[in-house]
């Protein structure tokens, strides 16, 4: 486990390229113009996409290569306890270098049937399928590793489980053909960490000027022959993506395990077990990366422009300051009150009575619970008047959200 004073040195690696930005007026910086309309709109995918995006899956894909040559160590000598915490401690950094691009998933990182969509992140992570079974017994059988390999059984999902827990029972008594288990958990870690880092590759080459340069489609949406008939177009897809924060984040990551309670979802009672990297112990660093990702996106990274510049624009200040407000709170919250390991702050919830319909000014309140609400404050802001003001599109699952 990690412990509460280690976030902050977690999160400075995790994300480094997504610090707090602050965009100007709604204005291109030292023109003295603002600027309105579409190239409002570009100006600020363009900021977004190079001050944001790009640095993301290029510290991603540098962590996933660490990653690669730290599980190639430990498959060398699986015995080698020293070589397993180098690939636990480079798996970690990798984890958390992937969870702003969670909120980012436009373009190559998106599904085949949105705009540039090349199906890339459910490869690298699949969250939340992750069949534990179903990871031992491929490993136990030698499997490779590739695109056809089911995603519940590969990916950062995985390699969690064979770095910190012991080989599933089942898998051991029908699936081991006679290997020795930690070699073979350890030789099936080594192909799925290459895996990832082709595929990390392979999404920051898609995004860069010298390979597929998705970022001219991005920035220049609406001209040149981009897959985005119009800016608006490429702002509807960040608009879904930064939905992650509701839907998983939000609903998943935080109500599912505190048992307040999600539509969709089945979780009942408090459950620490539900909590998104629970043996590893990073969930707490996990979910301000999230957060942080929205808010950069929303505010603009080192003085470039955000969504904030487009509400500014047209004069709706009230809102882009609204917001700021509340992010800033949330961040403050996860920073202050929630630890590195968000498990210890579910656990610490005596009964789900205690966060149903928690709010963050309910007094006595279980910390994990006021995290909901503080989250919830922001994302209702966001979708009731920010995607209004803007005309920006919702995912349909986060349509009339009351959770």
């Amino acid at each position: 486990m990690i412990a509460r004073a280690s976030l902050a040195a977690l999160l400075a690696l995790a994300l480094a390229a997504c610090g707090g930005g602050g965009g100007g007026g709604g204005g291109n910086p030292g023109a003295g113009t603002p600027l309105l309309g579409d190239d409002a709109r570009r100006a600020v995918l363009a900021d977004l996409g190079e001050q944001l995006i790009r640095p993301a899956l290029a510290d991603f894909a540098q962590a996933a290569q660490a990653l690669d040559a730290a599980l190639d160590a430990h498959a060398q000598n699986p015995q080698d306890n020293a070589a397993k915490l180098q690939a636990r401690q480079a798996w970690v950094t990798a984890a958390l270098a992937f969870e702003p691009i969670e909120v980012l998933q436009v373009g190559p990182a998106a599904m085949a049937d949105q705009p540039g969509g090349q199906d890339l992140r459910d490869l690298i992570y699949a969250y939340p399928r992750r069949v534990e079974f179903q990871i031992d017994c491929l490993a136990l059988s030698g499997a490779a590793v590739d695109a056809d390999t089911r995603i519940d059984a590969m990916g950062l999902g995985a390699l969690e489980h064979l770095l910190y827990a012991p080989v599933n029972a089942d898998a051991a008594s029908q699936c081991d053909e006679g290997g020795d288990v930690a070699t073979l958990r350890a030789e099936y870690a080594g192909r799925v960490g290459a895996f990832i880092a082709a595929q990390a590759a392979a999404l920051r080459n898609a995004w860069a000027p010298a390979g597929e340069n998705f970022i001219a489609d991005w920035a220049q949406a609406g001209q040149g022959g981009s897959v985005y008939a119009r800016p608006q177009d490429a702002l509807d897809a960040l608009s879904t993506a930064l939905f992650y924060v509701e839907k998983e984040s939000k609903d998943r990551k935080i109500a599912c395990p505190t048992g307040i309670g999600a539509s969709g979802l089945s979780c009942p009672a408090a459950d620490a077990a539900r909590v998104e990297f629970a043996l590893a112990g990073i969930s707490g660093a996990a979910l301000r990366a999230n957060v942080a990702t929205f808010q950069a996106a929303f505010a603009g990274v080192d003085g470039g422009m955000g969504l904030n510049d487009l509400l500014r624009g047209i004069e709706r200040g009230d809102i882009a300051d609204k917001l700021d407000a509340q992010l800033a709170a949330t961040l403050d919250w996860l920073d202050t009150e929630i630890g590195a390991d968000f498990a210890d702050d579910v656990a610490a919830i005596d009964s789900n009575e205690a966060c149903i319909n928690a709010t963050s000014a309910r007094a006595g309140e279980p910390v994990a619970c006021a995290l909901h609400g503080r989250i919830k404050a922001a994302m209702d802001t966001f979708r009731s008047e920010v995607v209004a003001a803007l005309s920006l599109a919702t995912p349909d699952r986060a349509a009339g959200d009351n959770d």
